[in-house]
């Protein structure tokens, strides 16, 4: 007999707090990157993120995979962090937030997708389904309803899409190598290859900025974005995609525009509606469903 699931557990307070964390991140970058060109910022956080993370595997025992699992490894690493950066920094800065964010929204149904001709594929149930489908709606009443389709905006929307198909395939893609080691250990290689793969695009804008135009918060903004957005909060999704599964843990991602609503508000002052609260409320009623959902099953063994 299956048992329910109503309490909220241990991965996903930590989801929760990667949602606040990448929630609020998006104003620290938007102040940051006023003095910093967006490649260079990108190329520091990266190089910040996997020295912390290396550090950190090395204190607490880190051993190298084998070598068979490189392969993977590296292919995530291109994906998850080089190409995933590259796309969405690119794109961003050819569409609107409210855009970028509307489409990052699609990212569990591009899980659900993925995971659907993966070999090692999770069950989705039907509340699943019907918690994607609320938290679209949600999410059009908290981003879609200032959201501007046109010819210019065009590129830009399209390379924040291959973003998301970027970071989907990042969490799909890591099950199998989840069953063998641990979110850090995962994290902190594919960190280090990402790095490096995005050096060469990141280090030319690096030489031509002007640093004595960079303010101590821009600084401050960069140093907090590396350790806790990219270092902390990557460690942490993996966690979840361990152990709830990849479906679930990216419908998470849902509340991200909810949470940076919610700091815009406080530190830009920006107005919040009606609609906004009503999309708010369906986004976690989403999540509150897909909680609520039976528990597969133990295998026999």
């Amino acid at each position: 007999m299956s048992l329910t699931r109503t309490r909220l557990s241990l991965p996903d307070a930590l989801l929760l707090v990667v949602v606040i964390i990448w929630g609020s991140n998006f104003s620290v970058v938007k102040a940051a990157l006023e003095s910093m060109p967006p490649l260079g910022f990108n190329a520091i956080r990266l190089v910040i993120a996997a020295s912390v993370l290396l550090v950190v595997s090395r204190r607490s025992g880190f051993t190298m995979p084998d070598a068979a699992d490189w392969r993977r490894l590296l292919a995530l690493g291109l994906a998850g962090h080089c190409a995933y950066q590259l796309t969405f920094v690119a794109g961003l800065a050819r569409t609107s937030v409210t855009n970028s964010s509307l489409i990052a929204g699609c990212l569990p149904v591009t899980v659900l997708l993925l995971n659907a001709v993966s070999r090692d594929r999770e069950r989705v149930g039907w509340l699943q389904w019907l918690g994607v489908g609320l938290a679209f709606a949600g999410l059009y009443l908290v981003a879609g309803a200032g959201a501007e389709m046109s010819f210019d905006s065009l590129g830009g929307d399209l390379l924040v899409m291959v973003s998301v198909w970027c970071w989907g395939w990042y969490t799909v893609g890591s099950r199998e190598l989840l069953a063998r080691y641990t979110p850090l250990q995962i994290t902190t290689c594919t960190m280090a290859i990402g790095t490096l793969g995005f050096l060469p695009f990141g280090v030319p804008s690096l030489l031509t900025t002007d640093w004595t135009t960079v303010g101590v918060w821009a600084w401050v903004g960069l140093v907090g974005s590396g350790v806790l957005a990219l270092s902390l909060c990557h460690v942490l999704w993996y966690v979840g995609v361990q152990q709830l599964g990849g479906a679930r843990t990216a419908l998470y991602s849902n509340l991200i525009p909810v949470v940076a609503m919610g700091v815009a508000a406080l530190t830009l002052r920006e107005p919040i509606g009606t609609a906004k609260l009503v999309g708010a409320a369906l986004v976690l009623t989403a999540l509150a469903l897909t909680r609520s959902e039976a528990s597969p099953a133990p295998r026999e063994s």
